[in-house]
């Protein structure tokens, strides 16, 4: 048998797949690099530049130019795009990771799937219900082939398993009721106003991409790295505000325990949520949505919560104003009151003594993202703002607030030109990691677990399987679609000021024609979704 043979044959028992280049890839690999393109290099693509040095980066995307140039110190080998649609047409790249604005994201997860890349999409996956569908569809289509993760990256922490154990054993009884909420406000008076021209290294209308055309202003990039979202999202042309971004990673801590798929029936409180505005999503918003009954339950109600509106405390002397992001777990027996990592476990009656849960046994416990989880305990670190410092002019801040001034928006700092601090801020995460490679020390590992989960399933790590609901990693496009689809139906409903009946199969509102038309938008001509 001639080696090449030898190889296919071994690869095909072992799980392992032969690249046209004829590099093995697979488990025991020896070369095991992916071939990645980093779409969106700064803000939350800093977070994955520790990953990516083990791996091929060979494209890098951005429609900022300085930031392009400033990845580039890190991934010199890579070609550089400021319009992604190129970038995907790059015939080496195996895999995307997205960092983008939020209205691009569906956009380039779908025509990268429709490219047999692998992708790993930052939150949300798209800004309507009809984009969520399209991508869960495409990918169920491609699942055997190409492994997708949804950036709620929180996700790694040991607790949502511990959670889903808890509620799968019984501790609750049977499950009934479970709330989620954010407390986070950002309220805007509209759009703002078009104010000066773009920097030229800037490409300003491939920022605005599918969405309608609003003009410049210094307001959408007036934030700090990771957190400039907070300046544009709650734009509904831009992104879906809390219920795409800290609501994303808040209803994850709650899908993960629940088994759900999209849910059958949403109505809105209107007595505490905001009323509906069509240029900016609602600060506050309490949001119910009714799921039928599974193989292990009965029919559950979820209640979402935002804005500062939250759900009566399990008990007295619980304080869940302190719990910016939190989920209760209302059963017949118990109640459980969590956070991203850590929970309390109440019986229903002061007597209650839980003879009616019976806890599995070590053997039994489900395993953690990476075999681990991700270490809630990490070691102190210096604050963004005292990293940045002696990088920033005098009177400049590394945190931008993005809180609300006298005339409805945040103030902006400028660098020199009237760049705004998005745009101008240095990116010092590179600088940090070639430091600490010239002197030898570990990088920061970050979110790295939540990110190996994914580049081992796109090498075939993964295959054969399940992590709870989801097969090949843990938030892949099938578990994160559902639970997206019914975070966006909340905003048809609070649109459509009644309560909504959907068909979860078919993705139609049945009591109301015209929310069906609020399930999708309008893009700008020359963009389509299906590239």
């Amino acid at each position: 048998m001639r080696r090449r043979d030898w190889l296919k044959a071994t690869a095909s028992g072992a799980g392992l797949t032969i690249l046209k280049s004829g590099t093995l890839r697979g488990q025991t690999a020896p070369s095991n690099r992916l071939n990645i393109a980093l779409i969106g290099v700064w803000g939350r693509g800093t977070a994955h530049y520790n990953v990516l040095r083990n791996e091929n980066v060979v494209a890098l995307c951005d429609v900022n130019d300085r930031r392009t140039k400033e990845a580039l110190e890190l991934f010199p080998k890579a070609k550089t795009y400021w319009d992604w649609r190129q970038c995907l047409d790059q015939k080496d790249v195996e895999a995307v990771i997205i960092c983008t604005a939020d209205h691009h994201h569906a956009f380039i997860a779908n025509w990268a799937m429709n490219r047999g890349m692998h992708v790993y999409c930052e939150k949300p996956m798209g800004i309507t219900v009809e984009e969520v569908r399209t991508l869960r569809a495409n990918y169920l289509g491609r699942k055997s082939r190409i492994a997708t993760q949804h950036g709620t990256q929180r996700h790694a922490y040991p607790n949502f398993e511990r959670l889903r154990e808890l509620i799968l054993d019984g501790a609750v009884g049977e499950l009934k009721t479970v709330h989620g909420w954010d407390a986070r406000r950002l309220p805007r008076p509209g759009y703002p106003a078009g104010e000066g021209m773009p920097p030229s290294f800037l490409h300003y209308e491939q920022w605005i991409g599918p969405s309608p055309y609003h003009p410049y202003s210094p307001q959408y990039f007036g934030g700090s790295s990771g957190l400039n979202c907070l300046f544009w999202n709650m734009y509904r042309d831009f992104g879906v505000g809390q219920m795409g971004d800290m609501g994303a990673h808040t209803m994850d801590l709650l899908w993960n325990a629940i088994d759900a798929g999209a849910p059958t029936a949403i109505d809105i409180d209107w007595d505490v949520s905001d009323k509906y505005d069509p240029n900016i999503t609602p600060v506050k918003l309490k949001a119910s949505f009714e799921h039928p009954a599974n193989n292990w339950r009965g029919p559950i109600t979820i209640v979402w919560y935002q804005g500062g509106l939250k759900p009566d405390a399990p008990r007295n002397y619980l304080d869940v104003a302190h719990i910016p992001n939190g989920a209760i777990f209302e059963g017949t027996r118990g109640t459980i009151l969590a956070d991203f990592t850590s929970r309390v476990v109440l019986p229903n009656n002061d007597d209650g003594d839980f003879t009616y849960y019976k806890r599995r046994t070590r053997d039994g416990l489900l395993p953690l993202i990476e075999g681990t989880g991700q270490a809630t305990q990490a070691p102190p670190r210096r604050p963004a703002a005292a990293q940045n410092a002696r990088a920033l002019p005098a009177g400049f801040t590394a945190l931008p607030s993005a809180e609300v001034g006298p005339n409805g928006f945040p103030s902006v700092q400028f660098l020199d030109g009237n760049v705004p601090a998005a745009l101008g801020l240095p990116n010092t995460t590179v600088e940090s990691i070639l430091q600490a490679e010239r002197a030898g020390r570990p990088p920061g590992t970050g979110d790295s677990l939540f990110q190996l989960d994914w580049i081992d399933a796109c090498k075939g790590k993964s295959n054969n399987v399940v992590h709870g609901t989801s097969s090949k990693t843990h938030c892949d496009f099938d578990y994160s679609g559902t639970m997206m689809e019914q975070m966006l139906l909340g905003l048809v409903a609070h649109r459509a000021g009644k309560k909504l009946e959907y068909d979860p199969v078919s993705g139609r509102v049945t009591n109301s024609a015209e929310a069906n038309e609020w399930l999708k938008r309008t893009y700008r001509s020359g963009w389509t979704l299906n590239g």
